[in-house]
C-alpha cells in the first residue's frame, strides 16, 4: 500500500510541476503597463479617479483592472536622481506585493536609450572592450541579485532599450560604419544573459531584446542568429505616428517574426491617443490626425478600438508566440504642480489611459476581456 501511495505522490508532483510552467511560459497572456513614472508622480500624489470619478490608487486600481505586468526602467547613475536602482527596488516590491509580474528594463546608461541614443554611463566611458565586458556582467548581476534578495526577482530583464543600433556605443554599436559590430554587441549582451543567469539559478527569469520597430526587426535578429544568443522573448515598440499604418503589414511582419524565429513576442511599448488635444503647456507627440491610423479616431472609444484591434493582432500570432503587451506611461499625466517635476510637465497626457480629468478611460476595459 505504502508502494502506491509513493507512486500517486510522484505524479501529484509531476502534473503540479507541469502546470505551473505552463502557466508561467505558455497560458500567461500580458496586459502590462510602463509604470516607471510612478517613482517620481507619487511624490505629487496625482489624484487618479476611476470611471465614476473616485480617487484610486494607481497600482491597486490597475490590478484590479486587469493589469498583470508591470515594466520598470533602470538607469546606471540618473542625472535627475529618477530611475536608480534603490527607486526600482522600492516599486518592485509594491508591484510584487499586488502579485504582478515585474519587467526590468536596463537601459546601461545614466539616461534615455533608443536607436538613436546610446551614451555608456559615465563610470564606463574610460573602459575598453575587456573591461566593459567585465563592467556589464558585474553590475548586471549585482542588481538582479538585489532584487532577489528582497524577493523582487524580476519575471523578464530586458537587456538594452530600443537596440536596434545595439548600445553602449561605440563598442557595442552595430549601425552605420559599425555594422560589423555584431560581435561585440553579441558578447557584450550575453555576458548580461550570463550575469542574469548566474544568479536566477531556478530558470524563472526570461530575457527579453528589444527592437523599436515592427517593420525591420527581422533584419536585426537575423543578424544575431549566428551567435546563438541565449534569449528568449522578442520585445518590440508599435507606435503608428512613427511607423507602418498598414494593419494588415503590421500582422504580417509580427506573424513572419514568429515564424523566422520560434521565439515569443511582447509588444513592449504601445500607446493610442484618446484625443489630439493639450491639458498642459508642453508640446505632445501626437497633436495632428495624420500621426493616428484611420481605422481608429482620436477618442477615447478610438483607443478601446485600437487596443481590441491589437490583442487580437496579438493573440493570432502562430503558435501562441504572441505573448502580450505593455502600454507606455499610461499614468504620465498632466496635473497642478506638474512643472516642478524634473519630466517639466508631459508630452504624452492625451495618450494616457486616464482623462484631463484623471479618470480612467474606457481602454483600460480591455484589460479584463478574455
Amino acid at each position: 500500500m505504502k508502494k502506491y501511495w509513493i507512486i500517486s505522490l510522484i505524479i501529484l508532483a509531476s502534473c503540479s510541476s507541469d502546470d505551473d510552467s505552463n502557466g508561467e511560459t505558455t497560458n500567461q497572456f500580458y496586459r502590462g503597463m510602463d509604470l516607471s513614472f510612478q517613482s517620481e508622480l507619487e511624490n505629487y500624489n496625482v489624484d487618479y479617479k476611476d470611471e465614476d470619478g473616485n480617487s484610486v490608487e494607481l497600482l491597486d486600481f490597475v490590478r484590479s483592472k486587469g493589469t498583470n505586468l508591470v515594466r520598470l526602467k533602470l538607469w546606471h547613475t540618473p542625472q535627475d536622481g529618477q530611475n536608480g536602482l534603490e527607486d526600482v527596488k522600492a516599486y518592485a516590491q509594491k508591484i510584487k506585493a499586488q502579485n504582478i509580474d515585474f519587467l526590468l528594463n536596463f537601459h546601461y546608461s545614466d539616461y534615455w536609450a533608443d536607436p538613436g541614443t546610446q551614451t555608456p554611463p559615465a563610470a564606463w566611458q574610460n573602459l575598453n572592450i575587456d573591461q566593459l565586458k567585465v563592467a556589464i556582467y558585474n553590475y548586471t548581476k549585482d542588481v538582479v541579485q538585489q532584487l532577489k534578495s528582497q524577493n523582487t526577482l524580476p519575471d523578464i530583464v530586458q537587456i538594452g532599450n530600443e537596440t536596434d543600433s545595439g548600445f553602449l556605443w561605440d563598442f557595442g554599436r552595430v549601425w552605420g560604419s559599425f555594422n560589423n559590430n555584431w560581435g561585440n554587441y553579441t558578447d557584450l549582451v550575453s555576458e548580461a544573459i550570463r550575469a542574469v543567469r548566474d544568479v536566477d539559478t531556478e530558470g524563472k527569469t526570461r530575457i527579453m531584446l528589444h527592437h523599436s520597430s515592427v517593420e525591420n526587426a527581422i533584419f536585426f535578429f537575423n543578424e544575431l542568429v549566428p551567435y546563438n544568443i541565449d534569449f528568449d522573448i522578442i520585445g518590440l515598440s508599435y507606435y503608428p505616428q512613427f511607423q507602418i499604418k498598414d494593419l494588415d503589414l503590421v500582422a504580417s511582419k509580427l506573424n513572419e517574426l514568429a515564424n523566422n524565429f520560434s521565439k515569443d513576442i511582447l509588444m513592449v511599448e504601445v500607446a493610442y491617443p484618446f484625443t489630439l488635444l493639450w491639458n498642459d503647456n508642453q508640446t505632445n507627440y501626437i497633436g495632428s490626425l495624420d500621426q493616428t491610423l484611420v481605422e481608429f479616431s482620436p477618442t477615447p472609444q478610438g483607443q478601446k478600438a485600437y487596443f481590441e484591434w491589437l490583442i487580437q493582432t496579438i493573440k493570432n500570432i502562430p503558435n501562441d508566440h504572441g505573448i502580450g503587451f505593455c502600454y507606455w506611461a499610461p499614468d504620465w499625466v498632466a496635473f497642478d504642480g506638474n512643472e516642478a517635476t524634473s519630466t517639466n510637465g508631459t508630452s504624452w497626457e492625451n495618450q494616457c489611459l486616464f482623462d484631463f480629468e484623471l479618470k480612467a478611460l474606457p481602454a483600460l476595459e480591455t484589460y479584463s476581456t478574455n
